[in-house]
This record gives structure tokens, C-alpha cells and sequence, in this order.
């Protein structure tokens, strides 16, 4: 089982939050691409997109946050596995 949950966390750190990352990427590009006159809408416009471009800045960090834990986790279920087989002297049916 831990390992589908750690693809899982792969998963969304790899595919799921750099998609999201994109969808605010996309709204800043386009509301930077809106132009008009107004000075009002122009600062609320620069607003706007400053507030996306975070918002994608902080996705793109958790997805490498979640993609070292995910890492870790295989990392430590590996090290679990070998002292399993070297507690049992590497027999299935244990140390006799």
C-alpha cells in the first residue's frame, strides 16, 4: 500500500500541482495581455497579476516539496524493507 500512496504524492508533485501552476500562469498571461486606457484598471490589472504569478510561485514550491517527500517516503520504506529482510536472516519464514 505505501507504495501507491507514494506514486500518489510522485503523481501530484510531478503532474497535478505543475498543471494547477499553470492555470495561474495562464490567467496572469492573459490579464496582462488586457490593455486599456484606464489608470484604475491598469493598477488593478498589475494587482491581479502579481497575485497570480505568486500564486503560481508557491504551487511550483509545493510541488517540489512534495516531490522530496515522496522521495524521502520511498527512501526510508526502502531502508524498512532491507532491516525487514536482515532482521529474518533474508528467510521468509524468519530466523528459526
Amino acid at each position: 500500500m505505501l507504495g501507491v500512496e507514494i506514486y500518489r504524492l510522485w503523481r501530484a508533485g510531478r503532474v497535478d500541482l505543475p498543471a494547477l501552476a499553470g492555470v495561474y500562469r495562464r490567467a496572469a498571461d492573459g490579464f496582462g495581455g488586457v490593455r486599456h486606457d484606464d489608470r484604475h484598471w491598469c493598477v488593478l490589472r498589475a494587482q491581479l497579476v502579481s497575485v497570480l504569478a505568486a500564486a503560481e510561485g508557491q504551487i511550483e514550491e509545493a510541488a517540489a516539496a512534495v516531490c522530496v517527500a515522496a522521495a524521502e517516503y520511498a527512501r526510508a520504506d526502502a531502508a524498512a524493507g532491507a532491516e525487514f529482510d536482515r532482521l529474518r536472516g533474508g528467510n521468509a519464514e524468519g530466523p528459526r
